[in-house]
């Protein structure tokens, strides 16, 4: 948990916003592969499910280059 804090004291005020986008789109991605898969919609459950992955790489690459760069 400690290293969580540490890390996220680390980044620069431009990284915690577009974690906290990245993240806000997970959300509306996760509701809107929920409905999809509900309305039998495999081809967009499917989409989506990409797009998470996309953005779940994007918000761990974030804090990855926020440790990179204050080592």
């Amino acid at each position: 948990m400690e290293a969580l804090l540490q890390q996220d004291q680390a980044l620069t005020p431009g990284e915690r916003a577009r974690i906290t986008e990245i993240q806000d789109l997970l959300i509306d991605r996760f509701v809107e592969h929920r409905e999809a898969t509900e309305k039998g919609r495999a081809l967009r459950a499917k989409e989506l499910e990409a797009e998470i992955k996309e953005l779940q790489h994007e918000k761990e690459n974030v804090g990855k280059w926020a440790a990179v760069g204050s080592a």
